[in-house]
């Protein structure tokens, strides 16, 4: 909310293309903090003698950690201001990045993850929540789309430059050059933001983190928008997590077709954001979040069932820019209608996200147990239409 009674740490202000600037490569370094390993994994495994599976469940790790580190982050942000919050996330992304390049055993990739856990907990929901904050109108909502599509950015161009830096030199370097960059970050997010204007004089009371999330559990039209947040993750997000296995096994892809199919895939999710911040979409928000939850959901069950090379790379762009579009107008309407601070409700629905995207990888493993990736392309839309249902719930059954 853009009010002051609900903005803790300071009015909303006309804002300037360089604090977009700053949450934007802020968002685009927490989408590096998670992908950025993930090409690397074969040489990662060889020379800290492990298995490939063993580090990706580093990164489920991860993706758990920052789900539960979320519920308190918001809260705390919203009582203390957002600045620093957000630069101690991106200096925790730095660490986890430079730990990494220099780490000697999987055990101590494991424990970094912790440190990678907390900067996605803090800056992909601060980053959020700053653009709800410093903006307001149509310059929130360009905003709120620029942030969220820097996300998609960060696997578009950043991996494909992290890969690059590798081939020229080793992995440890790569991943130490994003190290760097995102000490930069933390750098711009210190100059660049403006400083947060709550001083609490009073000591903090643990029960205050729980109390933070009252206005959310009494406002069903807020619950209901976060709900939908989660189930996009869980079927979006479970059909990425094994979109590279049916590109290579079921379609004969090679890696670097896999990695070119990404790509378009990430190019259409930056390209849905963009519209989605703009006044294109001349629907109610509502029906615009439920009609692009059913049109992903149909686009992935024909993805995972088709055959065809070449209807899947032409679908799959379709599949980014619908999710992307959904998940923009999801979190306009949090930042507009949410009764709660703006920390806390974009801490949640990154929580909440985060959340789905793990519980996406689990469910989708056993679909994919059950009956292949058919058994997938049936079972993920599901929640793609429960994501609907809720979203075209009558706004008057609130309580």
């Amino acid at each position: 909310m853009n009010d002051d009674s609900t903005s803790p740490a300071f009015p909303a202000v006309s804002g300037t293309w360089l604090m977009l600037a700053t949450l934007c490569v802020a968002a685009f370094i927490s989408a590096v903090n998670f992908f950025a390993t993930s090409p690397f994994y074969p040489s990662i495994a060889r020379d800290l003698d492990t298995s490939v599976p063993l580090l990706g469940q580093a990164i489920t790790m991860m993706l758990v950690i920052s789900a539960v580190l979320g519920l308190a982050v918001g809260p705390l942000a919203d009582r203390y201001g957002y600045r620093w919050p957000l630069a101690l996330g991106a200096l925790a992304i730095a660490v986890n990045m430079l730990g990494t390049a220099a780490a000697t055993s999987y055990s101590v990739l494991l424990g970094l993850s912790v440190v990678g856990a907390l900067g996605d907990a803090l800056v992909f929901g601060l980053t959020l929540a700053f653009a709800s904050t410093i903006f307001a109108g149509d310059a929130q909502r360009r905003a709120l789309s620029w942030t969220i599509a820097s996300l998609s950015v960060g696997a578009v161009v950043g991996i494909p430059i992290l890969t690059t830096i590798g081939d020229v030199s080793t992995w440890r370097i790569a991943i130490g050059v994003a190290g760097i960059a995102s000490l930069a970050v933390t750098g711009m997010i210190v100059l660049v933001l403006p400083p947060d204007r709550r001083h609490p004089q009073t000591r903090l009371v643990w029960r205050e983190l729980l109390d933070a999330y009252a206005p959310l559990i009494n406002h069903s039209p807020t619950l209901r928008l976060l709900m939908i947040t989660g189930l996009r993750a869980m079927y979006f997000l479970g059909m990425v997590t094994y979109l590279g296995a049916f590109l290579g096994d079921e379609l004969g892809l090679t890696t670097s077709q896999v990695g070119f199919a990404y790509m378009i895939s990430g190019v259409g999710s930056t390209f849905g954001s963009f519209v989605a911040g703009t006044n294109v979409l001349r629907f109610s928000a509502r029906s615009v979040v439920a009609v692009s939850n059913l049109v992903s959901g149909s686009l992935i069950a024909m993805v995972l069932w088709s055959s065809s090379v070449a209807l899947v790379l032409a679908l799959l762009p379709l599949v980014g820019v619908a999710s992307a579009i959904g998940g923009v107008t999801v979190a306009t309407l949090l930042a507009a209608e949410s009764p709660a601070h703006a920390g806390t409700t974009m801490a949640l629905n990154a929580a909440l996200l985060n959340a789905g995207a793990a519980c996406g990888a689990a469910l989708g493993g056993a679909l994919l147990a059950l009956g292949g990736f058919h058994a997938l392309a049936l079972g993920l839309p599901v929640f793609s239409l429960m994501a609907a249902i809720l979203a075209w719930w009558p706004r008057q059954r609130s309580r």
